[in-house]
């Protein structure tokens, strides 16, 4: 379990997510107001490994409501990072940081606009 609350940055603003949930191999933290949350999931993968999954979420008001009295639609983002990892083997800790760098610096703004949009 991570440490409780989890700080993030969004945006130049530091987050505090207190710890909400934990049950088996789910944690979730989230704002105070509701904003911003933060899942981990953890999954067994056969023979020898485990996946995480860890999600950053962003709720916000729908600002085009059907009804503009009903505050119970929103918009909701979010950017999920998983990683599988063989526990049986010792260059996972150093395989899985360059495959985070190289992930991530492909899922440019450029690939994001495009993923967005629809492609595959």
């Amino acid at each position: 379990m991570l440490s409780d609350p989890l700080a993030i940055t969004y945006d130049g603003n530091a987050k505090s997510l207190p710890r909400v949930y934990t049950k088996g191999s789910g944690t979730r933290y989230r704002t105070a107001d509701g904003e911003f949350e933060v899942s981990i999931s953890e999954f067994s993968v056969l023979p020898d490994g485990r996946r995480v999954d860890i999600t950053l979420t962003r709720r916000l008001p729908d600002p085009t409501p059907t009804n503009p009295f009903d505050g119970t639609r929103e918009v909701k983002n979010s950017f999920t990072l998983g990683f599988t990892v063989d526990t049986t083997r010792a260059e996972s800790s150093v395989d899985i940081p360059k495959l985070r760098t190289a992930l991530l610096a492909f899922v440019d703004s450029t690939v994001q606009s495009r993923l967005i949009s629809g492609e595959k």
